[in-house]
């Protein structure tokens, strides 16, 4: 199931209510990621200028259905933090107002207290009691629970905090990594403070290899990924270490230690998605197919809306030329991704080879249209008029 979550507006701005919303915001699509098991698509906006965005007006209804609607999801959550002033100089406790709503029910509206908040306006200097913040995200979760009519005896509320961190000081660098800094050398920084805070936050790691990564920075991210696996062991979120591991063992060249550390995400948990599409992508470029298809159709059978599975499938069927069924994969994946021109593109050549010229030239077309200039636009371009002779 998934849910939109807007911004929480406040009535404070500055630095330490930002960081404090954004924290409440991180644990608590962590709770529903981990606890609940939905799929949160996150629509606060990013930072500005260095900046974070505060929010100063409760969000609309009508303009959250309306989005909620545009994403996908089949709900929205959306808010309002109330702090407690100390004085001029300080704030120390906040109000939360959490809205609930979905086309078929009407809007339900939660009221919670987190008191383990002290925060100095003036210096910016942030305390917050990070087990007495699980235990409030926990009360809106079992309120979530209840709009949906779920089981609460379900819930898995010992994972709200999984992968986060309990030291303040730590998560206070990682909203400002995640949220605050633009370039990726500050980014960087903030993110080896926080690990340098708790040399157990698992999700600072995650993010700091993923920057690397990124940045084709591939031997600092396997140092970091080593290092963050020998702090890390046992944890529930190892496999995922494990697995960026692997993708920095593969672009450094080494084929055969990427499939084994693969391999070990997988004994720790089978059903890990991005190594099996990744197993997928190692045997595809060594010309073994069967082994590929083999790992992505594992992939799809643990999550039928994983779209790159389903584009990888695809595309391994289209060059072994099994057309019927490359088509019918992309179709999957243009469903969950509707925008990627090289999916059309490849349907399109498809429908061309089992002589379906209407439906070709309309993904061709697409295709063109999607990436006007750009490298699969120009092949559609080439077929296409192939196609009209």
């Amino acid at each position: 199931m998934k849910v939109a979550l807007f911004q929480f507006a406040t009535n404070a701005v500055g630095k330490v209510p930002a960081v404090f919303e954004n924290m409440l915001t991180l644990y608590l699509i962590n709770g529903m990621e981990k606890s609940m098991k939905l799929q949160v698509i996150d629509l606060n906006p990013p930072g500005l200028g260095g900046e974070i965005i505060s929010l100063t007006q409760i969000l609309e209804e009508d303009e959250v259905l309306e989005a909620t609607e545009r994403v996908g999801a089949e709900f929205s959550i959306w808010g309002g933090l109330a702090f407690e002033a100390r004085g001029k100089a300080a704030i120390e406790s906040c109000d939360i107002e959490m809205f609930l709503s979905s086309p078929d029910k009407p809007r339900a509206a939660y009221k919670f207290l987190y008191n383990g908040l002290t925060g100095e306006l003036q210096s910016a200097n942030l305390s917050v009691n990070i087990p007495t913040l699980e235990d409030t995200i926990e009360e809106m979760l079992l309120s979530v629970s209840d709009f949906l009519d779920l089981d609460p005896e379900q819930l898995d509320m010992e994972r709200i905090g999984e992968g986060l961190t309990h030291s303040d000081k730590a998560m206070t660098y990682f909203v400002y990594a995640l949220r605050v800094a633009e370039d990726p050398e500050s980014k960087l920084r903030l993110y080896l403070k926080a690990i340098a805070s708790d040399p157990y936050f698992v999700s600072a790691y995650v993010n700091c290899a993923q920057l690397l990564l990124g940045e084709g920075r591939y031997g600092e991210a396997m140092r970091m990924l080593l290092r963050s696996e020998s702090n890390l062991k046992g944890s529930p979120l190892e496999p995922d270490i494990l697995n960026l591991l692997g993708v920095a063992t593969m672009n450094m060249g080494m084929w055969d230690e990427a499939v084994k550390v693969w391999q070990r995400a997988l004994s720790q948990q089978e059903d890990h998605i991005e190594a099996l599409c990744n197993l997928g992508a190692a045997y595809s470029v060594q010309d073994m197919m069967a082994e590929a298809e083999a790992y992505y159709r594992k992939a799809i059978s643990y999550d039928e809306d994983y779209p790159l599975a389903w584009f990888s499938l695809g595309r391994l069927l289209a060059h072994e030329e099994r057309c019927d069924e490359a088509a019918s994969a992309m179709r999957h994946y243009i469903e969950l991704r509707p925008g990627d021109p090289w999916a059309y593109y490849i349907l399109g050549s498809c429908m061309g080879i089992l002589g379906k010229s209407e439906e070709a030239e309309f993904a061709l077309a697409k295709a063109t249209q999607l990436d006007p200039g750009g490298e699969a636009g120009n092949l559609a371009l080439v077929e296409l008029k192939q196609l009209r002779r």
